[in-house]
């Protein structure tokens, strides 16, 4: 009976520990991240809606960026500080400022996995060639970018005016964002989405910029650069960011 206690005493505290690494496991690493730097979600601390300045601060605070790193960039031509105020004249030192993770490479799969109740309603795999910003050291690999644009599953399709959207076959550079995926969902209350974000280990990306490649040029509906200049300048901006961030 004695030896019956112990073995059951070692299954349960083997079936805690499972459950307690699993439940480590499933929690989003760039939600680990962004609290390791001071992050405040205002959904978890009951907050009502955010300033203008207090969404430049929050969004600073997820990027890790301080003081210093804000000046530094200002030098290096990206002013983060009243981001509200100038985000039509964005180019691409800010977006590369903004974005966690810069990718060249091909849209290899769309799906429609969400209901009629979600705020997205794709997503899409893009298959990596070439990472420009890899903040998450993730592997080259198929990126998944999550659009409100597509199908609702009740025969009807969602459509947001402006947003990039992205196609099967599409040879693409994507300023991405995982850090305001988290940050959208938590600052417009959406809490089932906010709970999927940072209870899922897969890290899924927002766009911040979206660009086509053809021939060794980058195109948007209306801006067409050089790849290399537009290399050069994301480079520019990782290495003022941190030195080991740049691609070298």
């Amino acid at each position: 009976m004695k030896n019956f206690k112990i073995i059951f005493v070692h299954i349960i505290f083997l079936i805690v520990f499972v459950f307690t690494l699993t439940c480590e496991a499933q929690i989003n690493p760039v939600y680990k991240i962004m609290k390791l730097r001071g992050w405040i979600s205002p959904l978890e601390k009951d907050l009502g809606k955010l300033t203008p300045d207090q969404y430049e601060k929050e969004v600073l605070v997820s990027m890790g960026y301080n003081d210093t790193t804000v000046t530094k960039l200002q030098k290096a031509g990206v002013n983060l500080l009243s981001l509200h105020k100038r985000s039509g004249h964005w180019n691409e030192k800010t977006w590369a400022a903004l974005s966690d993770c810069i990718i060249i490479g091909t849209v290899s799969r769309i799906e429609h996995p969400f209901g009629e109740k979600s705020w997205f309603h794709t997503v899409a795999y893009v298959r990596v060639e070439e990472f420009l910003r890899n903040d998450y050291n993730l592997p080259k690999m198929q990126i998944p970018v999550l659009l409100v644009s597509g199908p609702t599953g009740t025969g009807q399709t969602a459509i947001e005016i402006g947003e990039d959207t992205l196609g099967i076959g599409e040879h693409v550079l994507l300023y991405l964002s995982a850090c305001s995926l988290i940050r959208f969902a938590s600052n417009n209350h959406m809490h089932n989405l906010y709970n999927q974000l940072i209870n899922d280990s897969t890290i899924k990306f927002s766009i911040v910029a979206k660009f086509n490649i053809e021939t060794g040029k980058v195109i948007s509906r209306n801006r067409e650069r050089n790849l290399n200049n537009v290399r050069s300048e994301i480079k520019t901006v990782l290495t003022t960011i941190h030195p080991k961030l740049s691609n070298k």
